[in-house]
């Protein structure tokens, strides 16, 4: 996968000459810092004069992960803290920090009644056929083996969904954009069905992007179901799962670079490349490492978090806002934020959750040798869990043993307590977004990630 993240900006260079299009060219003035980040517009500004001369762009990308808070902040008795507001970063998108609108909670009532997939139920509905078009090879065991995610329990499609209410969402950010950033804030004039064609398609390369790496993992694990089904290459073979994987990621870089937007292209890279790494870190981690939280959320945020909060900054950058303008900041940031409760919620269900209902074995991450969040969390309070974690859970029942002791800490709980921050975080960063139907359905899509059994 490392060499598919470094071909698709290589093929969108190609497919642009190196110019990157009008409709993705924002004014110097655009990339002023905002109070809400300094920071991070301080290091990701683009170079618009290099663009301007015909030059590939250049982001200084940096990862979310390095950019935005991991772990809820120290408790204080001020009056922000008890609020529920961070002390290190405003709302997005105001001047000041407001208290929160909407309060998350795992035993709560959920926020509305919107369903989110029924929001984009029709600009998905399409999606299944045009994947199987795009995947299509002159191999058929290569055809099949690339449209197997896509035809069998294909789920509700999280991340695409995801993207789409994003899209949805930033259409009417303007305004705070106007007040925040200046006039070279508002989306730049596109005709809304090349807007929405892009932002329709962006979805569909984040699901082949997602799709391709669950093949590669299936491949790495040695797991013999994905999503209540056969793996890939237990139907095929190891190679014919590899294959498979690789011409999704190429497929998906085609795609890309039809996108004409090379700011797009380099952070949709960075998603691909984040996916390598993550697959690095789980399985080169040293002992001390895999003893650290910190570590745990890292790679938490490359195998999982950097896709949604990559193609979230996408949706938003397509939509026509200048990179590091406030409505880029928050989509990135709310798709960081549920990417990671999103993750941590998986690595609870592993604990909580039966084989039929996940559609793969409990404790699947203590057999790869995975120490998750409630584990690390319980080894705070039994020390005797540490030298277990260290040699990966391999001697006979340390997955039993390690599986009874997290039981009988908080380690559960207080994982519950971190996924809830990192949901209320996300919540918090597109608070200040006009109100409609697709905000209101990210909200309730955080709910759900909170309190989803599978």
């Amino acid at each position: 996968m490392a060499t598919a993240a470094t071909a698709v900006v290589c093929l969108a260079a190609v497919a642009q000459g190196f110019v990157l299009p009008s409709s993705s060219i924002s004014n110097p003035a655009a990339s002023r810092e905002s109070s809400s980040s300094p920071s991070r517009t301080a290091g990701r500004r683009s170079s618009i004069p290099a663009l301007q001369a015909g030059v590939l762009s250049k982001l200084d990308f940096k990862p979310a992960v390095d950019l935005y808070a991991k772990f809820p902040d120290p408790p204080t008795n001020n009056a922000a803290a008890a609020a529920g507001m961070p002390n290190d970063e405003p709302t997005l998108l105001t001047t000041t920090p407001q208290p929160p609108a909407i309060i998350m909670s795992m035993d709560g009532p959920a926020p509305n009644n919107v369903d989110p997939f029924q929001l984009v139920k029709k600009d998905l509905a399409p999606f299944s056929d045009s994947i199987k078009e795009l995947v299509e090879t002159e191999n058929p065991v290569l055809t099949a083996a690339a449209k197997h995610f896509f035809e069998k329990r294909h789920g509700k499609r999280f991340r695409p969904t995801i993207a789409m209410l994003m899209s949805r969402a930033v259409v009417a950010g303007g305004a705070a954009d106007l007040e925040m950033g200046g006039a070279s804030a508002i989306p730049v004039p596109l005709t809304d069905s090349l807007r929405y064609q892009r932002q329709s398609q962006l979805a569909q390369i984040t699901e082949m992007i997602h799709v391709a790496s669950l093949i590669h993992d299936d491949v790495l694990d040695e797991a013999d179901t994905r999503r209540g089904d056969k793996s890939v290459h237990k139907l095929y073979s190891n190679k014919v799962a590899v294959l498979a994987g690789d011409y999704l990621l190429a497929r998906a870089s085609v795609l890309l670079a039809r996108l004409e937007n090379v700011q797009v292209v380099e952070i949709m890279a960075n998603a691909l490349d984040a996916l390598v790494q993550g697959e690095i870190m789980q399985a080169k981690s040293s002992s001390k490492d895999l003893l650290d939280l910190g570590h745990y959320l890292r790679k938490s945020y490359y195998k999982t978090a950097s896709l949604i909060c990559n193609s979230c900054c996408s949706a938003a950058l397509l939509g026509g806002y200048a990179h590091g303008s406030p409505t880029v900041v928050a989509a990135e940031k709310y798709g960081y934020h549920l990417g990671l409760a999103y993750q941590v919620i998986d690595d609870v269900l592993d604990f909580t959750g039966s084989a039929d209902v996940l559609g793969k074995p409990a404790m699947a991450d203590m057999s790869l040798g995975l120490a998750t969040a409630p584990i690390l969390y319980a080894a705070e309070e039994k020390k005797e869990l540490k030298p277990l974690i260290k040699r990966r859970f391999k001697e006979k029942g340390d997955v039993e043993a390690t599986y009874k002791m997290v039981l009988g800490t908080e380690g559960v709980d207080r994982s519950y307590q971190l996924a809830l921050f990192h949901a209320q975080r996300a919540v918090d960063s597109i608070a200040s977004f006009p109100p409609s139907e697709a905000k209101d359905g990210l909200i309730k899509l955080a709910h759900m990630v909170l309190t989803r059994s599978s």
